[in-house]
């Protein structure tokens, strides 16, 4: 849930005489401040430097540089450390340092302390020795167990910090472990975490996971335990509010002897965990459950992290998501595409640039061409080209990047190219686009020259007005098509089926997962007509109960993580709805997740995190940790 939302007026775009459809501070601290002029004990870790070079993949994690070597030996690095819960230093808590697992999403992490290590009556944490080594790009985090926080020996007490990678850490580096340190590496690592000694992925150091601990330093300060990160980009907010409610929650179950106290049984009863970080992460995975948001009761007026959510009734959701700006460059934005480093790609309806926002949510560029007016559809091949669907200009234009920078810009125009809506690609670098004035799909090849029989028309011409397109597992094309259904075409433009629930109309938006299933938005036929979500099985067969209509308002993108779908709901009021497959009941609120300002385009990016295109706004959001990842760009996981 957003604390930050704004209001522009939403804008409706003509071209060629039809109407184009919307799809596809950081707190002051407590007076303990944790008094700074005392000695301050160390953590002693013995780290051997390799990969200098990706010491920087992580900035804002951890404080201070890396420490170099240059003959490339092991060398000693000092940290320092306090446990605090809420205004209250954790004594007797055991710390133990993790690195990520690297066997496969959540498998087990790797402890590096080999002995038992304690808090002492202040809270800090007084370690020597040497211990096992990680990779200085590896990614680690700090974890604090049991120990008692005033109230007696409480064995709930599990407190962590994501720190990133080991070659961050440093003589000067000092981490404050509590709640709002737990909030955020809970929610940033909900994706790859099963508990706090289970969090990983494929591989030594994924840009996924990379950039969700990346996502952690945005929402905590871990020098000061303090919520918002020490580095937050230009243009970046962080729901601080909503971050410290969360904490505060979790504080009235620490603050106590135990799970028999009753701020312990409601935190445990509504997540099914036994440790505060468990508790934490269930929350994360379950941020609209109604037993979820009633653990705001545990958030009083006194409670230690301020400021709070106001109101006397619970949240619609907890949720976290930033929301950026782009440095202003953001003008009606419509799609959106995440690339292989994360980054978003963000169409403007009404600008004449497209908008390259990092992981993080920060402006990284802000590309234009020549003509290019009321862009709609965007997608990332998988050489790290970005092309646009110029839908005002008639044409497809082409951004060819080379080390993360545009190079070039080319504009195509044949084929058939008429008020181009959307824009999907294969693993080949072809691209298909949907459009909207020709009825028909155009395909381009790498270099942007036509494929034979382009522009492809269907069967019997039944592409009208499509404005979404996707390219499923296979390689073979669904376009969205006025008519009420989603018409499957080959790689070379043959007609193949025509997917129909026989209650769709208007289709909106189109996604495949990787197992072929269809999902398209779109809406109701009938007396009274109202948004829809209709599901195709891999055969083209609509499944039972479709089309899902609760919890569906307006909705114009949809995306998939495998697992569930994502529907923007673009209202003004909007929200991102989720669901799971073959069911029609949300898993989200009725209302959906978020305070949303009519969003078009949404996606899933490697870290588990959802963004959307807020055209009402000019916004786009950033939900932390709250579906499955998947690989980035899309075309990598298509067929050519």
């Amino acid at each position: 849930m957003t604390t930050h939302t704004h209001s522009s007026e939403i804008r409706n775009r003509t071209f060629a005489g039809k109407r184009m459809r919307r799809a596809t501070e950081i707190h002051p601290m407590y007076s303990f401040r944790f008094q700074q002029t005392q000695l301050r004990p160390v953590l002693t870790l013995s780290i051997g430097l390799v990969a200098l070079g990706l010491a920087t993949l992580l900035t804002g994690c951890g404080t201070g540089a890396p420490t170099a070597d240059l003959a490339g030996t092991q060398k000693t690095i000092k940290v320092s450390g306090i446990v605090h819960g809420g205004q209250q230093p954790v004594s007797q808590a055991t710390i133990q340092l993790y690195s990520v697992g690297t066997g496969g999403l959540k498998s087990a992490s790797n402890p590096l302390i080999g002995s038992t290590i304690q808090t002492g009556s202040d809270g800090s944490f007084n370690i020597t020795g040497a211990y096992n080594n990680c990779t200085g790009a590896t990614q680690v985090y700090i974890v604090a167990t049991g120990g008692n926080a005033g109230s007696g020996t409480n064995s709930s007490i599990a407190l962590a910090a994501a720190l990133g990678p080991c070659s961050s850490l440093n003589s000067g580096t000092y981490i404050v472990i509590n709640e709002v340190s737990t909030i955020a590496a809970a929610y940033a690592l909900a994706p790859f975490a099963s508990d706090f000694a289970h969090i990983g992925a494929t591989g030594s150091n994924p840009t996924g996971l990379v950039n969700a601990f990346a996502s952690a330093a945005l929402l905590a300060n871990t020098a000061v335990g303090s919520a918002g990160g020490a580095s937050v980009p230009a243009g970046v907010t962080v729901p601080l509010a909503e971050i410290n409610t969360l904490a505060d929650v979790v504080s009235a179950c620490i603050n106590t002897a135990g799970s028999s106290s009753n701020p312990c049984i409601a935190l445990f009863s509504a997540t099914g965990a036994t440790e505060t970080f468990g508790a934490s992460l269930a929350i994360a995975k379950n941020p609209g459950a109604s037993a979820v948001t009633a653990l705001y009761s545990l958030s009083v007026p006194t409670a230690p992290f301020q400021p709070t959510l106001t109101g006397s009734s619970a949240p619609n959701d907890f949720t976290i998501a930033i929301n950026a700006t782009a440095g202003g460059t953001l003008a009606t934005p419509y799609g959106i595409a995440i690339d292989a480093s994360g980054n978003a790609w963000v169409t403007n309806e009404t600008g004449s640039a497209v908008s390259e926002l990092s992981a993080s949510g920060g402006l990284l560029a802000s590309p234009t061409a020549t003509g290019l007016a009321g862009a709609q559809g965007v997608a990332v091949d998988r050489s790290g080209n970005v092309w646009v669907a110029n839908t005002a200009g008639n044409s497809v234009v082409k951004f060819t990047l080379t080390s993360g920078s545009v190079t070039a810009t080319n504009s195509y125009t044949a084929g058939g190219v008429t008020a181009p809506a959307a824009i999907a690609l294969d693993s080949g670098g072809n691209a298909f686009i949907a459009n909207f004035n020709g009825n028909s799909v155009t395909g381009l090849n790498s270099a942007g020259s036509p494929l034979n029989g382009s522009p492809f028309t269907g069967s019997s011409n039944n592409i009208i007005v499509p404005n979404a397109i996707a390219v499923g597992p296979t390689g073979t094309i669904y376009v969205t098509s006025g008519n009420g259904s989603i018409v499957n075409l080959s790689n070379t433009g043959g007609f193949l089926a025509t997917l129909n629930d026989g209650t769709l109309q208007g289709p909106a938006g189109v996604a495949v997962d990787g197992s072929g299933r269809t999902l398209a938005t779109g809406f109701t036929t009938g007396a009274s007509v109202g948004g829809a979500l209709s599901q195709f099985a891999s055969g083209g067969a609509a499944v039972a109960g479709s089309p899902a209509t609760s919890g569906i308002s307006s909705p114009s993108g949809v995306a998939t993580d495998g697992a569930s779908i994502w529907v923007a709901n673009n209202t003004t009021s909007g929200s991102v709805a989720q669901f799971s497959y073959s069911s029609d009941t949300p898993l989200s609120p009725l209302t959906g997740f978020g305070s949303l300002s009519s969003p078009t385009g949404v996606a899933v990016d490697a870290s588990g995190c959802v963004w959307t295109a807020n055209s009402g706004s000019n916004t786009v959001s950033k939900f932390i940790g709250l579906a499955v990842p998947i690989a980035t760009p899309l075309a990598v996981s298509v067929g050519p």
